[in-house]
């Protein structure tokens, strides 16, 4: 997919931007911030007065679409939040539309921007944002998020700062390309709580902690006692390079994987698989090949692993399929050091496409921030396992009667358990982004499966995979 979006691009001789960052606290207006965007603004101040004048006073009827990749059990919660906008927007109708996986959605966006047929608004990946912001394709939200009478700048109930962060990363400084979707999640550790009571454990903190706790159930059962999810091809090797000190990819946005750091982490996984004690969802029985753990979990092929916290509820023993019932457990991420804990956020943001006229844009940005209100997000929080991207969503009163649950076996607890477990580390980083994000991600999920499942040579592989993106 990602060659794909790029030879389409590249086809157009368009030249790729980039930024990277990370903080934790919640937003608030900055004015020199403020002062830096208009300047360079992707619209006309005048005309995006006139425009939010025809819709809020006028009320001018607009017809938008939204494209978006969420899943089918979670469509019609999405769906009803569109309904209830457009109760609160009569004017602005909505052709609300599910286009497949992030991948195929992608695919199809990247199609539509040759073609100039894009949608109003979607979601897209961070990986795609350098080619649609060195297309002309998607707009700078930045006015509409500083506008005095439809902006969110200045709001008590400002995004975590990290979220905001990220997407004013994108582009330029003062620009802001993207905006946070609510379908944001993080990796969390999930083990057999019911086994791990049988011996005294608690979750383990740290990775020494999780070594000593595989070996002992690889003693004592004959199975591997711990595995990482890879569906993020790049996740395991990236995660653990960070915590182990590597920079990854570096301020100035050159690629850094090939160094000491990243070499220890790798080398730490791989001699714990040699010994059998850590192992990869492809090569447990029960995943029939899949990069996610959680059926294998359940049947009891490992005790413990790593995965996204919207997937905890999948990683749940069900007596009536014929599976043994255990308590399953969820706690943060276990860390290199403590001191500097690394945790990575994971999920889509929004953009609105150029192709969009002013007044449309105006409407979709309006739709933006009613899927970003506090009150209309806490049940989709609730059945999806999403992580709050605000404090006024934590402190929904629906939404803090659900993360206070006592321990069940409903799929509900657990959905609220590992977003406490992401909460309780206290900070998430973000994956900073460059022109060759997407190529890195696939040289280093290819390098990790080739060294972890292929057999390859640690170091010819790191090699290999940094050649490739240099």
């Amino acid at each position: 997919m990602k060659k794909m979006i790029l030879s389409v691009l590249i086809a157009l001789s368009l030249i790729s931007l980039a930024a990277c960052g990370t903080n934790q606290t919640p937003e608030s207006s900055d004015a020199s911030e403020q002062a830096s965007s208009s300047a360079g603004s992707s619209a006309s101040q005048g005309a995006l007065e006139a425009s939010v004048n025809s819709i809020l006073t006028d009320k001018k009827e607009v017809h938008i679409s939204f494209w978006t990749g969420t899943g089918a059990a979670n469509f019609p919660i999405l769906q009803k939040m569109v309904d209830a906008f457009q109760v609160q927007y009569p004017n602005i109708k909505v052709e609300l539309s599910n286009q497949g996986a992030i991948g195929e959605l992608t695919d199809k966006l990247t199609q539509n921007i040759v073609s100039k047929s894009t949608p109003t608004l979607s979601n897209i990946d961070i990986t795609t944002f350098p080619e649609y912001i060195s297309s002309n394709a998607i707009v700078d939200l930045m006015p509409y998020y500083q506008n005095k009478d439809i902006g969110m700048a200045t709001s008590s109930n400002g995004l975590f700062r990290y979220y905001l962060d990220e997407v004013k990363s994108f582009g330029p400084e003062g620009t802001m390309y993207g905006f946070p979707t609510n379908k944001k999640t993080s990796d969390v550790l999930i083990y057999n709580k019911t086994y791990f009571d049988s011996k005294g454990w608690q979750a383990p903190k740290t990775w020494d902690e999780v070594v000593s706790y595989a070996k002992s159930i690889k003693e004592g059962t004959g199975k591997p006692g711990f595995s990482f999810d890879n569906a993020y091809g790049d996740a395991p090797f990236k995660l653990l390079s960070e915590q182990w000190g590597s920079p990854y990819i570096n301020a100035d946005g050159t690629i850094d994987i090939d160094n000491d750091a990243s070499k220890s982490a790798l080398n730490f996984y791989k001699e714990n698989m040699d010994k059998g004690y850590f192992t990869m969802p492809e090569l447990l029985p029960s995943t029939e090949g899949t990069k996610y753990t959680s059926n294998a979990f359940v049947k009891e092929e490992t005790y413990m692993f790593i995965g996204a916290a919207a997937g905890v509820q999948f990683a749940v023993p069900k007596p009536d399929a014929g599976q043994k019932s255990f308590e399953v457990g969820v706690a943060p991420l276990p860390q290199k050091d403590h001191s500097h804990p690394v945790s990575f956020s994971k999920g889509e943001d929004y953009v609105i496409f150029a192709n969009a006229t002013e007044e449309e844009r105006v409407a979709a940005w309006l739709l933006i921030s009613f899927l970003s209100d506090a009150k209309q997000n806490a049940d989709w929080l609730i059945q999806t396992g999403n992580l709050p991207i605000s404090q006024a969503m934590l402190d929904e009163s629906a939404y803090k009667q659900f993360l206070t649950a006592k321990p069940s076996g409903d799929s509900a607890y657990y959905r609220a358990a590992a977003v406490n477990a992401v909460l309780a580390l206290g900070n998430l980083s973000f994956n900073k982004v460059i022109p060759k994000s997407g190529q890195l991600a696939q040289a280093v999920g290819d390098m990790w499966e080739a060294i972890m499942i292929g057999g390859g040579d640690n170091n010819q592989q790191l090699q290999a995979a940094a050649a490739k993106v240099r």
